[in-house]
């Protein structure tokens, strides 16, 4: 069996597990696609094989889980499948009136739409977030920008005409930890759009021309839900200067279908979407594809207020023994900590209690009731002399580099 060979049918036991998996899990959608995908792929692999028995072997497969496929929706109460590979009849290429459409949460979608919903519903994160824009502290400039770009077009429509057209693609560059993810949900819960994540490990598929696939279902689904907001995080990882010595035609060939995406070339006037990208690496951007992103947001380290008002949000609910004033002294002592550095800073604190009776050895007996002691400013101000803020002086100065030459300070 050769390499290609070898990879082939890997894929197609990979992707029948998938399908296995769905199956016992009740969403006999996702399996079906998944048990038809596993079939075509193993009738690929039999035009390159020579071995009979694994001929073989693979028709009995594939014909098992095409069998699989129409018993799953007859369940569903749909019309059976195709058969792998085959053609379709005029009758099934015609568009299909409401009542043949398929009910699913949110709406209803045509078979053709369910299943490219399907295609990214077992990578790319689709939610409705519940996270408001009073749950960021500070980066009020970033909200700002993020409103005028997704929410105000959408509650406001009317006032967006003409030549004063929403922004498309929004870059928000800045340190590790500093809330980008937060701004981009609390973006859609304003608006309440159809909020898709996906990280540069969700776009990337080790299988030739998957990526591509995979990109184009997402920005279909995204025009399919519209008004959408598309967060893709990292985006230097699948974004990166093209014409490297080491890059690959298959990361060339992703890069290209992305750029195209994103210019929304095959998004019309009213569907209504955002490609909203995050990177801790702007300088590592394609140059296109910058270009693409109209607007490029620094999300810098939250200053005074802000760093105050993370302590009071990632203690809320623990009873401490702290006035406003110690909360101000916490925010000056962490001068240079991100959200992230601090929200770490306050769980080591919040354990602390437990972990004094858990080595006094006062847990050892489930029956015996215990109360925790409150926290006090003390533990704060021993834990942030062990736990260090991730961010040098020379990477901020870079990111302000960076945002003076290409972005937009906040």
């Amino acid at each position: 069996m050769s390499s290609f060979d070898s990879k082939l049918y890997k894929f197609a036991v990979e992707t029948a597990k998938e399908a296995v998996n769905f199956d016992r899990q009740g969403k006999y959608q996702q399996a079906i696609n998944k048990y038809m995908r596993a079939a075509e792929i193993l009738i690929q692999f039999m035009k390159f094989s020579n071995n009979k028995e694994m001929i073989q072997l693979c028709r009995k497969n594939s014909q098992d889980y095409i069998d699989r496929a129409k018993i799953l929706k007859a369940k569903t109460g749909g019309s059976r499948p195709r058969s792998a590979g085959a053609k379709s009849s005029p009758s099934e290429t015609s568009p299909q009136p409401m009542d043949d459409k398929i009910r699913s949460e949110g709406g209803s979608y045509t078979e053709e739409e369910q299943e490219l919903i399907d295609t990214i519903s077992g990578t790319i994160i689709t939610e409705s977030p519940n996270i408001n824009w009073e749950d960021i502290a500070g980066l009020e400039e970033c909200k700002q920008v993020l409103r005028e770009a997704i929410v105000l077009p959408i509650i406001k429509p009317n006032l967006f005409t003409g030549a004063r057209k929403p922004w498309s693609g929004i870059l928000l560059f800045g340190p590790p930890g500093c809330g980008k993810t937060l701004l981009a949900k609390a973006a859609a819960t304003e608006c309440k759009a159809t909020f898709f994540s996906a990280s540069s490990a969700d776009l990337l598929s080790k299988w030739l021309g998957e990526s591509e696939k995979l990109i184009s279902a997402l920005f279909k689904v995204a025009r399919i839900k519209a008004p959408s907001l598309i967060f893709i995080d990292e985006i230097d990882s699948v974004a990166t200067s093209r014409g490297g010595g080491s890059e690959s035609s298959g990361e060339r060939r992703v890069k290209t279908q992305l750029l195209s995406e994103i210019q929304g070339l095959k998004t019309t006037a009213k569907q209504r979407i955002l490609t909203l990208g995050a990177t801790n690496r702007p300088w590592d951007i394609d140059d296109a594809m910058l270009s693409r992103f109209q607007k490029k947001v620094h999300v810098p380290l939250p200053d005074l207020p802000a760093r105050s008002a993370i302590f009071m949000i990632e203690t809320k609910g623990v009873e401490m023994d702290l006035e406003d004033d110690d909360f101000i002294e916490l925010g000056v002592r962490s001068e240079g900590y991100s959200g992230r550095d601090i929200s770490n800073v306050c769980q080591e604190v919040i354990m602390l209690p437990i972990r004094e009776l858990d080595m006094s050895g006062l847990l050892e007996n489930s029956n015996q009731e215990i109360s925790l002691r409150p926290i006090i400013i003390d533990d704060f101000k021993k834990t942030l002399k062990k736990v260090k803020a991730m961010t040098t002086g020379s990477a901020l100065k870079r990111y302000e580099q960076w945002a003076d030459e290409y972005g937009e300070t906040t």
